[in-house]
């Protein structure tokens, strides 16, 4: 039926074997995959979907791989186990080596010991093929690290190519000796890409994370390449004018998801279905005229490149952007991966090609393996001693000044008259919550001046800060992140969990239960609230996930292109936990509206319905309910700026960049419209003009957005004192 004139030797000249010949628009296809997963990771809008690029590769590897076990069985009637992985160790190991040494190297003359420490452990994961076991369990929670993704996310693609690759030729080993012939093998290949599929679709519904990372379901994708090799005689049969259809139709399927899916597109799921179909389309349509487009010479040069640029472009974008104002990351990514790009070539012909060449390796495929092997351990060995022989932090962890007696004052029985009717009480808290100069009233009491001198003295104590150049020998990092971090069990809960473990803290026979519910930012202010909940006999409840704002809102999950499904089942399950039991209070706090993620996806509008929306679910649940102030977004990771930095006043940031908009007004109307507490926090963390890195004997932030546990528990008098003027007595 869709056979023409064009004969079918015709069709082979045009689609030899990989064992037989070269197909110059493999390796065009090669180049546009490689093409449209740099021009995602420059972060160009209209390029949105281009991570589907990685699929291409499953399917490319997954028909040229099978097909040389074909050609290996048609001419020796067996499977050399041991030259294949002698092939794939040529192939790629030496350039993904060479790729992570030198990034380590490069992390250590650009980033603070803390941003090498995070490098050097990925890098771990990233020798030993087992990227994307890594960030399945960390889940790309980057606490210490906000500002990118780990400069090795991207070799998860390897990780799982590698893992199938690790199987695969003992299945054609088997086949050889059962002498199955060539199309029969069809049957397994269709079983495995029905089951892995199935999976596929849905473990994404539940756990995308394991579904994105994850061999079992993305095996479908090389196995349907391979079920390509297995019917090439038969697709040979096609004539020319079904073949062009079929290729239009491929690179369409290839496209459309490339500007169509973004960040919150759910995937794998059925949705890798196109560009894996669109792949094995055009690999079908050799001959047409799509090939011949293929075989651009510039195509086939970006595909010969391929793997190197893959490589080497992902840590030059990340590492830039430590370094420049984001404001220009196109420009800055997009300069980035054009650097990488001869950086690739050069290690293609100079480490690549020459090994990939040694006469030893090809005649004695055992000793490649044994190769492999040995490089593998060296690589584990150079990492681990980068790790050992790092940069260590000269700066104490923690000044242990800190955690000071909670004074709680009822200003409404203290005051006098004459004080009262000079400011109302709606005018004080007024007052407390925008100004940096607290008013002193003559006639104010002993304990309101308390209160008042308290305030007083921080606010100084920013102003001090504000003006640091130098590093206090005084002056602690902020101390450990808390201890919800912590395992056994991790309560501050990864990017995966969709439940939490239970997690009770402060008294826990307490007949008062307060919970704490939210994303990072809320596991920052746990120190304070379990120092409240031990101080005056609350039972505790930490419900904090990595990465999961509070707002009801579909947005997706930081540093992985996929929508964050686990964070909407997750907060599902908490609700239902609180709905079955008794609460008395719940403290919220989440990301704010102006920083990335949220500012680039939701309008002023949609960010506030979504956090009222979420609000009042809460309050069905509790009498008392409370949102915290979100915390300033601060221009570099401060942290990595004061450890690196022997000029401090660099890691402070303007007011106006660190709060470029008023989100205060925005939180407070979502509050105000829930007949929710809102206690405001810039004013203790800002200047007027000025947020600093460091207040009195502490860092302020652990990167550019989370408090430190040493600082947060110095802001508890404040804090408990604007909840009790709200209404909330924690005594």
């Amino acid at each position: 039926m869709f056979r023409s004139q064009t004969s079918e030797t015709d069709r082979k000249s045009s689609w030899p074997d990989p064992a037989e010949g070269f197909r110059t628009d493999i390796e065009g296809l090669r180049g546009l995959s490689v093409l449209l997963v740099v021009l995602f990771h420059i972060e160009i809008n209209a390029f949105s979907g281009g991570y589907i690029g990685v699929d291409v590769f499953f399917v490319i590897s997954g028909y040229l791989l099978t097909s040389l076990f074909f050609g290996e069985i048609k001419e020796k009637n067996q499977v050399n186990v041991s030259a294949f992985f002698s092939r794939r160790v040529r192939r790629l190991l030496p350039a993904s080596v060479t790729t992570i040494l030198a990034t380590i190297l490069l992390a250590w003359i650009l980033l603070s010991p803390f941003g090498l420490e995070a490098v050097i452990k990925d890098a771990f994961g990233a020798s030993t093929y087992s990227m994307n076991f890594l960030l399945l369990q960390q889940s790309t929670d980057y606490l210490n690290a906000q500002s990118s993704p780990s400069v090795f996310q991207h070799y998860w693609s390897l990780a799982v190519e590698e893992q199938f690759y690790f199987l695969w030729p003992f299945v054609f080993a088997g086949i050889a000796k059962l002498k199955i012939p060539r199309e029969k093998c069809a049957y397994p290949m269709i079983m495995i890409v029905a089951v892995s599929l199935w999976l596929s679709i849905y473990i994404s519904e539940s756990n995308e994370s394991l579904a994105f990372f994850m061999l079992p379901t993305r095996a479908w994708e090389m196995a349907f390449g391979a079920l390509l090799a297995c019917y090439r005689s038969k697709i040979l049969q096609l004539g020319q004018r079904f073949i062009e259809i079929l290729a239009i139709a491929g690179l369409s399927a290839i496209l459309f998801p490339t500007f169509i899916y973004d960040d919150f597109t759910l995937y794998p799921s059925w949705r890798a279905i196109f560009p894996v179909l669109g792949t094995g389309f055009i690999i079908a349509s050799a001959g047409s005229s799509l090939s011949n487009w293929l075989s651009s010479p510039s195509l086939i040069f970006l595909g010969k490149y391929s793997y190197g640029w893959y490589l080497w472009h992902w840590p030059f974008i990340c590492l830039a952007n430590t370094y420049f104002d984001e404001n220009n990351r196109i420009v800055v990514n997009a300069i980035a991966a054009l650097i990488s790009l001869p950086i690739a070539i050069l290690s293609h012909r100079t480490i690549e090609t020459p090994v990939r060449k040694l006469n030893l390796f090809v005649h004695k495929p055992s000793k490649g393996v044994i190769f492999g092997i040995l490089l593998t351990l060296v690589s584990v060995v150079l990492v681990f001693t980068a790790f050992v022989l790092r940069p260590k932090e000269s700066i104490q962890l923690s000044s242990e000044q800190n955690q000071i007696p909670i004074t709680i004052i009822q200003r409404d029985e203290i005051v006098t008259d004459t004080e009262t009717s000079k400011d109302s009480p709606e005018k004080t808290e007024t007052n407390d919550q925008t100004n940096n100069e607290p008013e002193f009233n003559e006639d104010a009491s002993v304990e309101t001046i308390i209160i008042d001198e308290g305030v007083r003295n921080h606010y100084q104590l920013l102003e001090a800060g504000s003006k640091l150049q130098y590093l206090p020998d005084s002056v602690g990092l902020g101390g450990n992140k808390p201890r919800i971090y912590g395992s056994n069990p991790r309560c501050h809960v990864t990017n995966a969990a969709q439940a939490s473990p239970p997690c009770l803290y402060g008294e826990l026979d307490s007949k008062r239960t307060m919970v704490l519910f939210g994303d990072s930012h809320a596991a920052t202010w746990f120190p304070l609230f379990n120092y409240v909940a031990e101080e005056f006999g609350w039972r505790l409840i930490s419900r904090t996930k990595s990465s999961c704002f509070a707002e009801e809102l579909e947005f997706p999950l930081y540093g992985v292109d996929r929508k964050y499904s686990e964070c909407f089942g997750w907060k599902k399950w908490v609700q239902e936990e609180l709905a079955e039991n008794q609460v008395d209070l719940i403290i919220v706090a989440t990301k704010r509206k102006d920083v990335p993620v949220i500012n680039e996806y939701f309008s002023v509008e949609e960010w506030n319905d979504g956090l009222a929306s979420s609000l009042r679910t809460l309050g069905s649940f509790a009498p008392q309910v409370v949102l915290m102030g979100a915390t300033p977004y601060m221009e570099n990771h401060v942290r990595e700026c004061i450890t690196s930095s022997e000029d401090i006043s660099k890691c402070h940031s303007m007011f106006e960049k660190a709060i470029p908009t008023d989100y205060q007004e925005l939180e407070e109307a979502a509050a105000v419209k829930t007949n929710t507490v809102y206690v405001p926090t810039v004013d203790l963390l800002c200047t007027k003009t000025i947020c600093p890195s460091v207040v009195g004997n502490n860092v302020t932030y652990m990167d550019r957005q989370h408090l430190t546990r040493d600082f947060v528990l110095t802001l508890t008098n404040f804090v408990t004192q604007r909840l009790f003027d709200a209404g909330i007595d924690l005594r």
